[in-house]
């Protein structure tokens, strides 16, 4: 083979190191220039992006600090609308329980009454009625018919002692 032959070398290393620097002066004057713009533009890209994502961050946190604010407002706002309807519920029932209280505070002062208006009716019933028996059974055991008026003051006397 050719290229391994010695007497060849110098040649081939001088043309390698011509090749080599040929290129390497391609590489440097066309190519990195073009890599250069292209990294700057990626960098210019990708900072353009981060400030983009930066701007809508802050935006996201106002947003979310506005929503909670609104949150924490509302809430405030149905706890005192919460608190308003049971204080008006509370004075509702506490009225409604006062009517009823007053209603039934009636109703048994009339009952007590009819009930005493009756049992004085009863008692003078009784009262009659005891006079009458009172009569008729001294009558009966004397042989002789007793006044009235006498038997009815006798039954008011244990009826006054009764008392």
């Amino acid at each position: 083979m050719p290229q391994f032959d010695p007497s060849s070398f110098a040649s081939q290393i001088f043309w390698l190191a011509v090749a080599f620097f040929v290129l390497y002066q391609l590489v440097v004057k066309l190519v990195m220039p073009g890599l250069g713009g292209v990294m700057e533009s990626r960098q210019r890209t990708i900072d353009e992006d981060l400030a983009r994502a930066a701007d809508l961050k802050a935006r996201t946190d106002a947003a979310i600090e506005s929503y909670e604010a609104a949150l924490a407002d509302a809430r405030a706002k149905a706890q005192a609308v919460l608190r308003e309807t049971n204080e008006e519920l509370a004075r509702a029932a506490d009225a409604r329980n006062r009517e009823v209280s007053d209603a039934l505070a009636r109703r048994i002062e009339d009952g007590e009454a009819r009930i005493a208006a009756a049992r004085a009716e009863a008692l003078e019933g009784v009262r009659d009625v005891a006079a009458d028996v009172a009569s008729a059974v001294t009558g009966k055991l004397m042989g002789e018919a007793v006044d009235e008026t006498a038997a009815r003051q006798s039954v008011d006397a244990v009826m006054r002692e009764a008392r």
